[in-house]
């Protein structure tokens, strides 16, 4: 017998090992304020909701997502005032100890939580609950992926290979360091191309510069020995360690291609030096 109540015993303890343990997702601060608080989003997850008597929680939904009908179930709803609103749904509870669950269908998710009361004052409550949405992530990388093979694929059906059609503008001069200056400079109206024929030494950095005088990096690729930044502007500036070289843009037009190349000479760009201004072919 002591055998038989032996195994029993180990049996009960492997089942009770054995069994899964569910747990609550409890959200985390989002910065310093320990009641506007954060989680990432997962449909087979239960959110806590910490309340007491006298505070609302504003539930946060992703812009564009809205409540179906019949999309939203309280198990305690007299114990609750809830409203819907542009940003997510307000819940307040009326009661002492509302304890409950809370169901949410959206045009795009489920969403499960379980209000429970704070069992004292050193316990934050949740005023603020926003998600994380690791799909809407992937989804937003993809779409960039999308843009910038579409760049790629644009860049290609264009085989630069200098600038002699008419539509492309040369209207450029340079002012700065000359050993980064590229033998050719010029733009479609979409695509600004740097091209170094020579073995000069690239620039580190290409900068744009806006409108209130300050800089923003660009975005450009390699093709064979051009530099084709993925966009147009009034002057960019080339650097590398102390060297800096103005490039300025004077037929520059945000609407649309046309030919301001501002030289008589197709396929050709304007070098403003310190000592005055020469035409490199």
């Amino acid at each position: 017998m002591r055998r038989i109540a032996s195994a029993l015993l180990g049996v009960a303890s492997l089942l009770a090992t054995a069994t899964p343990a569910f747990a609550l997702y409890k959200p985390q601060p989002c910065g310093n304020d320990p009641h506007v608080q954060c989680a990432v989003y997962d449909p087979n997850e239960v959110y806590q909701i910490t309340t007491v008597a006298g505070r609302a929680t504003l539930v946060v939904l992703e812009p564009g997502e809205k409540i179906v009908d019949n999309g939203f179930g309280m198990g305690d709803g007299k114990a609750w005032t809830a409203s819907i609103n542009p940003k997510g749904i307000l819940i307040k509870p009326k009661e002492t100890k509302p304890d409950t669950n809370l169901m949410i269908v959206t045009n795009v998710r489920n969403y499960t939580f379980s209000l429970v009361t704070a069992k004292d004052d050193k316990v934050p409550t949740t005023w603020v609950l926003s998600f994380d949405y690791p799909d809407s992530r992937e989804r937003a990388v993809d779409d960039d992926d999308k843009k910038r093979s579409a760049d790629r694929a644009a860049i290609k059906a264009l085989k630069v290979s200098g600038p002699t059609a008419p539509e492309k503008n040369t209207a450029y001069f340079m002012r700065g360091d000359t050993d980064l200056a590229p033998t050719a400079a010029w733009d479609d109206g979409r695509f600004t191309y740097f091209e170094y024929a020579t073995t000069r030494m690239l620039p580190a950095g290409i900068y744009r510069r806006l409108p209130d005088g300050s800089e923003a990096t660009v975005e450009f690729n390699m093709d064979g020995d051009t530099m084709v930044v993925h966009e147009t502007g009034t002057l960019f500036r080339l650097r590398t360690g102390n060297s800096v070289l103005d490039i300025r843009n004077d037929g520059y037009n945000p609407d649309r291609p046309y030919n301001a190349a501002g030289t008589t000479v197709p396929g050709t760009v304007r070098v403003l030096k310190e000592g005055g201004e020469r035409v490199k072919q």
